[in-house]
């Protein structure tokens, strides 16, 4: 029977395969038409050879070009389009005019003066800070005053719908986001991620891409957005360097030390960073379940000692003016080692008394470590910007984790004394590989992008575990116990978009994405052997008007999905004390996601409209048993939820000695349940303001103060109650040694009032928490740049950033 199921799924996948290939291969040539003419000295009447004409695709920024005759003269051939056409001679710009191009374009004889510009030339008009596209907003960086302060944390929290708060990126109104590095993903935990990000200086950003809908090109996974930070590249024949060290005093001392080095010597260029840090982490939870015999009410914070270690490394090599091939590896690797001493009493509703107590010794040891390798290739197929990118990824995650715990259960009245004592190891090991293809070919009617792509996931897991439960003597044997878990994923996608522009005011995208997957989950422990096999398709659609040159409209759809990460899928148990335990589901379904966004920018302000739906959605719930006091953390898709709400932001940078960015966002939501006990509706309000700041204090630009600042009201999100939250953080930044090395000293979360405080209610059992991440804190850092300071933006993407983000580290 399974080897029928295998030889169907082999069939569905080869014929997949087939159709994919013939998918990517069957474009033809689209028409072209013609730009031609002469180019002339003004004074001496004679022809000008060797000089490039070139036309610059003012929406794509794709450029072709030619060199004149001996004659003068010069052929182009291009898509119809808008353009921007220019003579260039000897690196001097003599000619530039804008043109449309909708017919064969006899441009006549050009006259042009070597000495100097003409009048005719249109001189192009520095960047907004904030610029929308039709399907992405983008900040630009090195058009901003905080080009020069700080480091790629710092710039997120200033970027426009983003939210940035206790080492957690997400989106405003919204889940977390993937964060991507010159279009490849950084797949790293939160504190990782926000210490790989700190590592690199903001002088080295050109712009932050905010993707709150991502176009059919990108996986169709994910309920949020992606975040793309494009970086400079180092001129060419020419390197620059940077070295980056901070001390942080939080509870405890933290530390870390970095460098980068950017390269690039006539066809090859290369870009590294390295990050080590290490220090004492620690973190305050306090639990507490309200259990028809008593409050129990749990302590246990943590400490963890950390030593990290991040490298990447791109290189790039440009084997003709339209080949250009290149491979990426990044590697990151941290040791935990964390110790707690949970307490537990449990009180007596009427007298206010502790009855009972659990007092805890644990120890957590584990080391996760991932390697990810990029082959790729970009290749031009015509001047007309056709091309593809082929791109290569294989990872590899490994994680051995030790979780021990040693307690003991007392009764004060009588007075009796019980022991608990457990073990849980888990040696996870996941491999990916995927190959990506995408092709962009411009038309006469419309931009057209298409490709494919194929991932292969597997993830094996090695369990060894032990739960004495209560007895009556202090536990010394520990007779181990081993459970396996296997989880095979199988996704072939095929896309297409397009664009179009309908004179200067509309623009129109849409694309379609069609992914289909096959899963199997499967433990000889435990008997299990679960295939799930589905196709779907994922629309999306983008439309933009531009009623004046301050003022755009735009409605944006997509169709997302969410699929359960490889740690959500294990069934195995593991146990915190004899009355917790976590759990995986290997029945898990993916969730679906509809967004909706209407969009109005006025200069500087804009309003985001949004509706959301989630279907089926999972998470992990605490399920409390009235009877025997257990809380069971399992994974459930267990919630639906329709989102209404409304984001302002206004970015104020009119003072050249004043930047503000000011965000607000309010949204009504509505949640209904499926758990085992019915659950009422969930309704209500949530909303968020922040504001960051940063003053210029002198002429010399060398002298910055910074005032951030962000409020949480009250709100809802599914099953639970959240509470208020806020922080107020401070910044002084000096540059010296003509602005090479930047001091700044950091106060973050000043009065200690980010904390995440929920409550809920499941099986009539209120449960409320409280997590404090360490958030205050006083940094003093300093960074050291060298070498060449004139950089040019260059970008690349990966194919497997989404299969990276589900390892759940």
């Amino acid at each position: 029977m399974n080897i029928m199921k295998k030889r169907v799924t082999m069939k569905k996948k080869m014929h997949f395969t087939i159709f994919l290939c013939l998918f990517l291969v069957g474009f033809t040539a689209y028409g072209q038409l013609e730009v031609k003419g002469k180019v002339i000295d003004q004074e001496t009447q004679k022809p000008i050879d060797f000089a490039e004409v070139i036309l610059t695709n003012t929406k794509t920024q794709k450029i072709i070009g030619a060199i004149t005759t001996i004659e003068g003269n010069f052929l182009l051939k291009a898509a119809a389009g808008d353009y921007k056409f220019q003579v260039i001679f000897l690196g001097n710009s003599l000619y530039a005019k804008d043109i449309s191009l909708t017919k064969n374009m006899d441009l006549g004889t050009i006259s042009v003066t070597n000495s100097e510009e003409l009048d005719a030339v249109t001189v192009e008009a520095k960047k907004k800070v904030i610029e929308r596209k039709i399907d992405r907003v983008v900040f630009n960086v090195e058009n901003s005053t905080q080009a020069s302060q700080g480091d790629v944390y710092e710039l997120l929290k200033v970027a426009p719908g983003l939210r940035v708060q206790n080492n957690s990126i997400g989106m405003i109104g919204k889940a977390q986001v993937s964060v991507m590095i010159n279009d490849k993903i950084l797949q790293l935990t939160n504190d990782e991620l926000a210490n790989f990000l700190k590592s690199i200086a903001s002088e080295d950003v050109q712009s932050i891409e905010v993707i709150t809908t991502p176009p059919a090109k990108y996986e169709a996974s994910g309920n949020s957005g992606l975040v793309n930070i494009i970086l400079k590249k180092a001129k060419k024949d020419s390197w620059n360097a940077q070295l980056r060290s901070y001390y942080r005093q939080q509870r405890y001392a933290n530390s870390s030390f970095g460098g980068n080095f950017n390269y690039n010597k006539n066809k090859f260029s290369v870009a590294a960073s390295a990050n080590y840090r290490q220090g004492d982490y620690y973190q305050e939870q306090d639990d507490s379940a309200f259990f028809p015999d008593g409050l129990w009410q749990t302590i246990s914070p943590f400490r963890s000692k950390t030593d990290g270690l991040n490298a990447r490394i791109d290189v790039n090599y440009q084997i003709s003016s339209k080949w250009s091939m290149g491979a990426q590896y990044l590697y990151n690797r941290t040791d935990y080692n964390v110790t707690d001493a949970p307490f537990t009493p449990i009180f007596d509703y009427n007298t206010g008394e502790i009855t009972r107590s659990l007092l805890s010794e644990g120890r957590m040891d584990l080391t996760p470590e991932v390697h990810s390798l990029n082959y790729n290739n970009e290749i031009e197929l015509d001047t007309l910007g056709r091309n593809i990118s082929i791109n290569l990824d294989y990872f590899t995650y490994g994680n051995p984790d030790t979780k021990t715990y040693n307690g003991v259960s007392t009764v004060l009245e009588p007075f009796s004394e019980q022991f608990y004592r457990g073990v849980n190891i888990n040696d996870q090991a996941i491999q990916n590989f995927s190959a990506k293809v995408d092709v962009q070919v411009p038309t006469k009617w419309a931009n057209v992008d298409f490709g494919g792509k194929f991932t292969k996931s597997t993830s094996d897991n090695d369990i060894f575990f032990f739960n004495s439960g209560l007895v009556d003597a202090p536990v010394t044997n520990l007779p181990i116990s081993q459970n396996d878990f296997e989880y095979d994923e199988d996704i072939q996608a095929l896309y297409a978009s397009a664009s179009k522009d309908f004179g200067k005011k509309w623009s129109l995208k849409v694309g379609l994405r069609l992914e289909a997957t096959q899963t199997n989950s499967s433990s000889n422990n435990l008997g299990l052997n679960v295939d799930n096999d589905y196709t779907k398709l994922f629309p999306t659609l983008y439309l933009s008007y531009n009623a004046t040159e301050n003022s755009n409209f735009s409605l944006n759809y997509s169709k997302r999905i969410q699929r359960p990460g490889f740690f959500s899928l294990n069934p195995n148990i593991y146990f915190l004390n004899p009355f917790q335990s976590i759990e995986g589901n290997a029945f898990l379904q993916p969730s679906f996601v509809d967004n909706i966004q209407i969009s109005h920018s006025y200069k500087s302000f804009t309003t985001n409209l949004f509706y959301t739906i989630e279907n089926e959605t999972f998470a992990q719930v605490p399920l409390p048993q009235s009877d025997t006091n257990v809380i069971r953390f399992t994974n459930e898709n267990y919630v639906d939820t329709q989102r209404f709400g409304i984001y302002e932001n206004f970015y104020f940078d009119k003072y050249s000695w004043w930047s503000s960015n000011n965000n607000f966002v309010v949204n009504y939501t509505i949640s209904k349940f499926d758990l085992e006990q019915a659950e009422e509706d969930q309704k209500g309000f949530n909303a968020t303001f922040s504001t960051y700041n940063d003053f210029t204090l002198n002429s010399d630009k060398t002298l910055f103060f910074g005032l951030n600042y962000w409020y949480a009201f009250p709100g809802v999100n599914g099953i639970f109650d959240t509470k208020t939250a806020s922080a107020l953080s401070l910044s002084f930044q000096y540059l010296l040694l003509n602005k090479d090395m930047n001091i700044t000293l950091r106060a973050n979360d000043i009065f200690k009032t980010s904390a995440d405080r929920t409550e809920t209610v499941i099986n009539n059992v209120l449960q409320t928490a409280r997590y404090y991440y360490d958030a205050r804190y006083l940094q003093l850092s300093v960074s050291y740049k060298f070498g060449n300071k004139d950089i040019s933006a260059k970008r690349h993407r990966t194919g497997n950033q989404d299969e990276r983000g589900r390892i759940q580290n």
